[in-house]
């Protein structure tokens, strides 16, 4: 088991809702970027309410078009980490790029990145840029999009480039990924019960979502299977998720979890 006591690294991909356009359907730039904050100003209610710290992965784009929230989250210790420039348009440069518009924008330090739809980077363009931690991989098979069943599922660290890599949580047995979608369509008993399973074996779990998963979503002809528990339904799910085990172990952002168990202490400087 890893750290001091058990641990949830709750993490939020914040990112333009461009989910549409993979259906071929119409979203406007304005709805990219006002349906995720709607979602986002929900979460930290909730964050608020239970006195926790998260992780949002987040796009540059989003940043810098709402400056004031992304200094606020950054102010009351919520860690802002990359998702790469734009959640649609990859481009290898924007991996510094990013970091370096979050850092002007939130005005702190950013460790960590995640790539969209969790491609693979190129860890030696991560650790040049700065970070110290990659997230974007998902130990287990997903059909279209990767299988991972030959990663590690825990923390470890690239032997080339010394990064932390963040695999995100999936079952003790046969790799049940625990991300979102899951989250959406089990029944919450099972759900946690495997969640519970997983954090007991690897003294962590690392889950994320996406604040656009927080707002009304019937109206967007979209696959059932993604919009399900979405809105209020899912903020209840998310309150009840935390509840759960938030007398069992401690939240804590991802960049605190690395600290923690590297051995090494980094001083998370203000950049203000």
């Amino acid at each position: 088991m890893l750290g001091r006591k058990n641990k949830i690294l709750l993490t939020f991909d914040l990112e333009e809702f461009d989910l549409p356009l993979e259906y071929n359907l119409k979203v406007s730039k304005r709805e990219q970027l006002n349906i995720p904050l709607l979602g986002l100003n929900r979460i930290l209610g909730i964050l608020d309410k239970h006195n926790i710290k998260a992780t949002f992965f987040t796009t540059a784009h989003f940043a810098e078009n709402n400056v004031a929230i992304l200094q606020r989250m950054a102010e009351n210790q919520h860690e802002i980490a990359s998702h790469m420039y734009y959640h649609s348009d990859y481009d290898p440069s924007h991996i510094l790029k990013s970091k370096q518009k979050l850092e002007e924008v939130s005005k702190t330090k950013v460790y960590g990145i995640r790539s969209p739809r969790l491609k693979q980077l190129n860890l030696g363009l991560v650790k040049k840029a700065g970070y110290i931690y990659d997230s974007s991989l998902n130990p287990t098979f997903i059909p279209g999009r990767y299988n991972n069943f030959n990663k590690s599922k825990t923390i470890f660290k690239d032997e080339e480039t010394n990064l932390f890599v963040m695999p995100f949580s999936v079952s003790t047995f046969l790799r049940i990924p625990l991300f979102w979608l899951s989250f959406k369509n089990m029944n919450l008993q099972v759900y946690f019960m495997l969640a519970n399973h997983a954090l007991k074996k690897d003294g962590y779990l690392h889950l994320y979502f996406h604040p656009w998963e927080f707002t009304d979503l019937e109206n967007f002809s979209i696959p059932s299977y993604i919009k399900k528990y979405s809105g209020n339904k899912m903020i209840e799910r998310l309150d009840k998720l935390i509840g759960y085990f938030k007398n069992k172990s401690d939240f804590a952002t991802v960049y605190n979890f690395c600290c923690e168990n590297s051995g090494e202490y980094i001083r998370d400087n203000n950049l203000g």
